[in-house]
């Protein structure tokens, strides 16, 4: 019986703290979205300033700017494409196992002792036992 109102209070939780996090990972999408575009919009502003600085100060002819700033592009291209494999999936860890199994142990457990003192004990007395208890937590 407490570990089915224990579970349902958890997954109660547990569906209100997934509902914060989905919404706070939309936000955080949509900044990044938003900041993306605006590199983007420096990086092409960078390629144009690079391109009329290579024909104005450097003397190239507009042919020779655009064949210097593709080279840059591509080679730029090439680095990143040799790079994914370094920010591929990494291997997560194993959860340990013992861990779990403690914490179900320890539910059947609480659970085995609150039924041996609702038989010995009157629902009152206990009541009074838990409140008291829980004004203890409470101001710690």
């Amino acid at each position: 019986m407490f570990g089915k109102i224990l579970g349902l209070v958890s997954s109660l939780q547990i569906g209100a703290r997934i509902k914060e996090k989905a919404e706070a990972i939309k936000r955080q999408a949509i900044v990044a979205v938003i900041g993306v575009v605006f590199l983007l919009f420096a990086f092409i502003f960078g390629l144009l300033a690079g391109y009329h600085a290579l024909i104005e100060i450097a003397e190239f002819s507009p042919l020779e700017a655009a064949g210097i700033v593709a080279g840059g592009m591509l080679l730029l291209a090439c680095f990143i494409l040799a790079a994914i494999p370094l920010f591929g999936e990494r291997p997560s860890k194993p959860k340990p196992q013992m861990m779990v199994e403690a914490g179900t142990q320890t539910l059947e457990m609480a659970e085995q002792s609150l039924n041996q003192a609702m038989r010995r004990t009157s629902p009152i007395t206990l009541l009074a036992v838990a409140f008291a208890a829980g004004l203890l937590a409470s101001r710690r």
